[in-house]
């Protein structure tokens, strides 16, 4: 299989990903091989990660200094993708490659559906976000506009979930999207996000109060991802100073990282208050975030994707806004709290009411980690996956 995503090696390393995330692609050694494509990357690379899984990076260095210019990346843009669409071509050709799989309908898609035409080999788009709301949140971004247009990249979306053998989202609601932007109701597979479950079964290996020095009367609400707008940090912040003001048995731990890392440090220097309930704690390994979020009375995820099904898994109650598709996992009373986007009055009284009554908080956990072991198992998911990619290959026959 080829495997083309937007991403980049060196970072998904710090966020405790790859390597380990990467091979995990070949989807429980259904495929004997799996051939990365990374587009967009900080620098042109290969990396043999083992002998069934090897990754080509074609970073934004045509020009130097392009990663860093939007304009510098408008002008190589053009070059860019016809150098990575050849590459890519002979690549299929090399490795003998029978199946074709980009991870969203706009540039992995595009070099996707290209190199399916030159050389005949189906090609699948899975899609992991509603990049609308995406866009509402973060605005510009590479990944989701064409030339920094979200219009011309919603052009690009049907062209492309049209001509695929197969557009395969996450859940139905993103499904329905699919088929709106352009996607063959036939050509639609629904397959869950899955995870690895065992972390979450087995004891804790770490002692989190004692590994990151937070004291046994602090109570831990724990936010695990990406530092950014789509996240709602703005909102978690606003939370955390009116907990601040009512209680001094809560600490708000964030694991991750993100582009508002900076502006977070800064925040916390000039405001006294807020230094002291929040501890940051960067990027972790999978098994820490794991411990950590067991650890947590509250797991915090207003936005989220594999992180509201591992905060699930961990046992512990969830707050998450109404918003995509946590109204699966999260329903208010039996796994945690779903709270009206940007409520903050909803968020303290949530996460307040968690506080003060632990029995409820256990009881909600239960309830929230029995449903993500039934629904999203790593070993059931991965067998509707299955099935998608044996439909694919026949086709080939």
């Amino acid at each position: 299989m080829l495997y083309i995503a937007f991403a980049d090696y060196e970072s998904l390393c710090l966020k405790g990903v790859a390597p380990d995330g990467i091979i995990k692609r070949d989807e429980g050694d259904f495929f004997e091989k799996v051939v990365h494509v990374h587009i967009a990357a900080s620098k042109t690379q290969i990396i043999k990660l083992n002998n069934a899984h090897v990754l080509y990076e074609f970073g934004l260095d045509l020009i130097p200094g392009a990663a860093n210019s939007r304009l510098l990346q408008f002008l190589q843009a053009p070059f860019y993708l016809i150098k990575t669409i050849t590459a890519v071509a002979r690549l299929i050709k090399k490795e003998h490659i029978n199946l074709i799989r980009a991870t969203d309908p706009y540039w992995s898609g595009l070099i996707a559906w290209s190199c399916s035409g030159l050389s005949g080999v189906p090609f699948c788009i899975s899609i992991h976000a509603d990049y609308d709301k995406c866009y509402a949140l973060a605005g510009r971004g590479i990944s989701i506009t064409v030339l920094g247009s979200r219009k011309l990249a919603k052009h690009l979306e049907c062209m492309i979930l049209s001509r695929a053998n197969l557009v395969v989202p996450i859940r139905e609601s993103l499904a329905i999207k699919a088929v709106q932007a352009g996607a063959n109701p036939d050509s639609i597979r629904v397959i869950p996000h899955g995870i690895d479950m065992t972390p979450f079964r087995i004891p804790p290996q770490t002692d989190i109060h004692d590994y990151f020095g937070i004291e046994r009367s602090k109570r831990i609400i724990s936010f695990a991802g990406r530092w950014v707008d789509e996240n709602y940090i703005d909102d978690i912040l606003l939370l955390a100073k009116r907990l601040s003001r009512q209680r001094d048995d809560v600490l708000f731990v964030f694991a991750g990282g993100g582009k508002k890392e900076e502006a977070l440090k800064k925040g916390l220097s000039e405001d006294g208050n807020l230094n002291r309930i929040i501890k940051l704690i960067g990027f972790q390994p999978l098994q820490i975030i794991a411990d950590l979020r067991r650890a947590s009375t509250v797991n915090l995820c207003l936005m989220a994707g594999f992180s509201l099904i591992e905060s699930c898994a961990a046992g512990r109650p969830v707050v998450s806004y109404d918003v995509e598709w946590h109204h699966e996992l999260v329903r208010n009373n039996e796994t945690g709290f779903l709270i009206p986007e940007h409520d903050i009055n909803g968020l303290v009284e949530s996460v307040s009411y968690l506080l003060d009554y632990p029995d409820e908080a256990d009881r909600m956990g239960r309830v929230a980690q029995a449903l993500v072991f039934e629904k999203h198992d790593i070993s059931k998911t991965s067998v509707v996956k299955h099935r998608c990619y044996e439909e694919m290959l026949l086709s080939l026959r």
